[in-house]
């Protein structure tokens, strides 16, 4: 009875199979005929018929409408590779992000805009920069913030330095894997390489049980796995993704000092982004450097009783008597309150740049 029961539900699923595959190419051809209904009306060649807030929109109203018992971040996942699939009917994004293949980058443009695009690594942050500049890219991937190393210094002199538009967010949870080239033990080991933040976030794991091993900042954990894949003597930091790129062995996993690694990547295009009504935005506030001038920032915001998610202050590299502010903020620049925080400290002398508004990631 149980063996029937089996076949009986393995039957059931094939049909829904058959349902789904043709619910879906159904709305491929609604979203091409919606993509040569763009080209006709477009004014601009290299327009992008990408939408981050529509795109967000569908998420968060699927999500909202989600009773399981398939969890959120999966339906998330699997809908971003749908939508990925149909507009690249429409148009085929092609994404600079910092590379090689095999990073937490490549991971980060995955988990935001599908596997359907042209992945453009690069060198450099700036470098991801130039390409969006120069429209070489339709948009870039960059790290901004670790939860246990802090802010990325690179992305913040590049969003200070380019004239380009925060689109959007996305977090990923790190997980460091320790791997070499074969299963030998510890003991032969005569050193860990990896990039710097990766290093950084696995110190209390290396000085318990790689006390005395030589550490290697590498430019990315790729370039860490292609050394330990060249010298079984050194052992690398990667992700699990870079242990299956680089055929690997795998000698200890999520040995990352804190359970809750995320690194918050931002989208950087040259986009103006539209209001959803679950909206952040960026601000870069440029001041004297005089006691309260921090105080005085912040009363603006309190005074409309908008939250702010992040504050990370520096001095500025153009004087040496200011300071920059970088500031995330609930609302978009089009929002009523957010406009009146702006425009009073614009009036208070301080200088304010608009980064971008884009959709609160869901």
């Amino acid at each position: 009875m149980t063996s029937k029961k089996i076949n009986t539900n393995r039957k059931r699923i094939d049909a829904i199979d058959s349902r789904i595959l043709n619910l879906i190419q159904k709305r491929a051809a609604l979203a091409k005929e919606i993509g040569n209904l763009k080209k006709k009306n477009a004014t601009n060649s290299k327009a992008s018929f990408y939408r981050p807030a529509r795109e967000s929109t569908i998420i968060r109203n699927l999500i909202k409408k989600n009773s399981g018992p398939i969890v959120d971040k999966k339906i998330k996942l699997i809908f971003k590779e749908l939508i990925s699939a149909c507009l690249s009917l429409e148009q085929q994004l092609n994404i600079a992000f910092l590379g090689p293949l095999g990073t937490h980058s490549e991971g980060a443009v995955k988990n935001h805009f599908g596997s359907s695009v042209k992945f453009n690594p690069r060198i450099s942050i700036d470098d991801v920069f130039n390409q969006v500049r120069a429209e070489s890219s339709d948009f870039g991937i960059v790290p901004v913030e670790n939860s246990s190393e802090g802010v990325v210094n690179s992305t913040l002199n590049c969003l200070t330095d380019f004239d380009i538009k925060i689109c959007g967010e996305t977090y990923i949870d790190i997980n460091h894997y320790l791997a070499g080239s074969t299963k030998s033990s510890l003991k032969a080991t005569k050193k860990v390489a990896s990039h710097a933040q990766a290093l950084g976030q696995c110190t209390k794991w290396l000085e318990k049980n790689l006390p005395n091993i030589e550490r290697v900042a590498t430019a990315s954990t790729a370039e860490a796995a292609e050394l330990a894949k060249s010298d079984s003597r050194i052992l690398c930091i990667v992700s699990e993704h870079a242990i299956s790129r680089h055929k690997l062995k795998c000698h200890a996993n999520n040995i990352q000092d804190f359970i809750d690694n995320k690194t918050r990547f931002i989208v950087v295009g040259n986009q103006e982004i539209s209001r959803t009504g679950f909206d952040k935005t960026s601000l870069l506030i440029q001041t004297v450097n005089q006691p309260g001038a921090l105080v005085k920032l912040l009363s603006a915001f309190k005074k409309e009783d908008i939250n702010l998610h992040r504050i990370e202050t520096r001095p500025s590299r153009q004087t040496t008597d200011s300071h920059n502010f970088f500031i995330d903020c609930e609302g978009h620049n089009k929002d009523k309150k957010l406009r009146k925080v702006i425009d009073e400290i614009r009036k208070k002398g301080a200088f304010v740049r608009i980064l971008g508004s884009y959709p609160l990631e869901t």
